[in-house]
């Protein structure tokens, strides 16, 4: 299958705009995640590459072939799009076996019995339900079930699998037997598939790529470990990653050839990055983020002290709450001791892992600067 491109795409219900001007290429072989908060429009674009709802403006392209333009008329049917859908409803026949239920569609392409034996049992085997393809939906557990929709759509050998959230229902662990699965059926058949997840975790840990979203508008479109280290803005820094990013509110100034931010707690000294996305100009207010693991405790180095809140253990690592007055921070550990609430720490920062945006449009305007030091703020 060629790549998907989605050109100008906006789909609206009367007043409300669900996807707003879209432009996004799913590439041939691409593990795609959309990813967002609920309402966000991820779910309304697989449905238009699927063919189940019609754009309201722009085109869809398969490869070289038009398979949508609103301003054309062109729309081909979801069944001649080459696609297979899973939805977060397993949709399983209840009345069929597990083998009659991933045979369903291919009865329904007319094939011979042999080709479509051949196809259930390499899907089957795929999806480890061999064993299982005499019994019936309701003799399965819900991870079984859902392997059963997934070889179900696989069957059929489709170009481009879409996903809505199809591993929502499940408890943890199964969701992570599942998100296994998944990346393993991907590496094995290269297919190109498109998931809706609410879940960064899911995203990050499966995709090849990953779209965020937000309000209908596409955010970034990156390497799931480039878009976690390097966010375009604040929105996507906030939404990729758990605990959420620390962010620090102050204003920058040039002093000595170096950038210093001023927060009300603390005055940053940073090395320029010559490669910032644009100028920073002195007096902007900007905001500085750190992640919680590039947080370090008790480092020698540092004159910074702050209150030990909380200490979460769970197991490989902590996730320390840390305090100071009005300013409240994450950190995270790899250990598992818990340390004791109320105590005070000194606290340090790894260099050039700080981010800064600007604070007005929430715009990345540094590709990650090297924090040369910091020290406490002092009144003006």
């Amino acid at each position: 299958m060629a790549d998907i491109r989605l050109e100008k795409i906006t789909k609206r219900w009367g007043d409300v705009v669900a996807v707003d001007d879209l432009d996004l290429t799913i590439e041939d072989g691409s593990f795609t995640c959309l990813l967002g908060p609920s309402g966000c429009g991820k779910t309304t674009t697989l449905r238009m590459v699927a063919g189940l709802e019609e754009p309201t403006a722009g085109r869809i392209y398969i490869g070289d072939k038009l398979i949508h333009c609103s301003e054309r008329g062109i729309s081909v049917g979801p069944h001649q799009r080459g696609v297979g859908l899973i939805f977060q409803s397993y949709a399983l026949w209840p009345h069929m076996t597990v083998y009659q239920n991933i045979a369903f569609g291919l009865e329904m392409e007319k094939m011979n019995k042999a080709t479509i034996e051949t196809r259930v049992r390499e899907a089957a085997s795929w999806m480890q339900l061999e064993e299982y393809l005499h019994r019936y939906p309701s003799e399965l557990s819900g991870g079984q079930q859902q392997r059963v929709a997934l070889a179900r759509s696989l069957a059929p050998q489709p170009d481009c699998l879409l996903m809505d959230e199809p591993l929502s229902n499940l408890d943890a662990k199964l969701r992570l037997d599942m998100r296994t699965e998944l990346k393993r059926i991907h590496a094995m058949t290269n297919m190109t598939i498109l998931y809706v997840t609410h879940d960064q975790l899911e995203a990050i840990s499966m995709a090849t790529v990953v779209a965020v979203m937000k309000d209908g508008r596409l955010q970034q479109l990156e390497d799931p470990l480039k878009l976690y280290k390097h966010p375009n803005n604040l929105f996507v820094a906030n939404f990729v990653g758990s605990p959420p990013i620390n962010v620090l509110h102050g204003n920058i100034f040039a002093e000595q050839g170096i950038w210093r931010v001023r927060t009300s707690d603390m005055v940053f000294s940073l090395q320029r990055n010559p490669e910032d996305d644009v100028q920073i100009k002195d007096g902007q207010n900007v905001v500085l983020a750190v992640r919680s693991e590039d947080i370090v405790l008790d480092d020698p180095s540092a004159s910074f002290a702050m209150t030990i809140y909380s200490s979460l253990p769970t197991g490989s690592d902590t996730f320390v709450r840390l305090t100071r007055g009005d300013l409240a921070m994450m950190a995270k550990l790899y250990e598992s001791d818990s340390l004791p609430v109320d105590s005070q720490v000194s606290v340090g920062f790894r260099p050039e892992r700080v981010l800064l945006f600007d604070e007005d449009t929430g715009q990345r305007i540094s590709l990650g600067s090297s924090l040369v030091g910091f020290t406490e703020a002092t009144a003006s």
